[in-house]
């Protein structure tokens, strides 16, 4: 069974950003919400938001090929 991507995405901040898991305050996979799938460039690329204080941000998957995604951090808004 495949973990979902709001799942993945809250373990990768979590660990990106030194988090423990049981903290009260750390990300959780309810906390992601999916913006939208957009082609950029050609590449399929999925949105997600996340709490964050300071600068916005968003965390995307890009599909790259049939089955490598990249995942990152990005202060770049979704394309409107």
């Amino acid at each position: 069974m495949y973990e979902s991507d709001e799942k993945w995405i809250a373990d990768y901040l979590r660990l990106k950003n030194g988090e423990d898991i049981n903290s009260p305050k750390s990300v959780k996979a309810s906390d992601i919400k999916l913006i939208g799938a957009f082609t950029i460039n050609g590449v399929v690329t999925d949105y997600f938001s996340y709490p964050y204080t300071g600068e916005p941000s968003w965390v995307i998957i890009e599909v790259i090929g049939d089955k490598e995604d990249c995942v990152r951090v990005t202060s770049k808004p979704p394309p409107l």
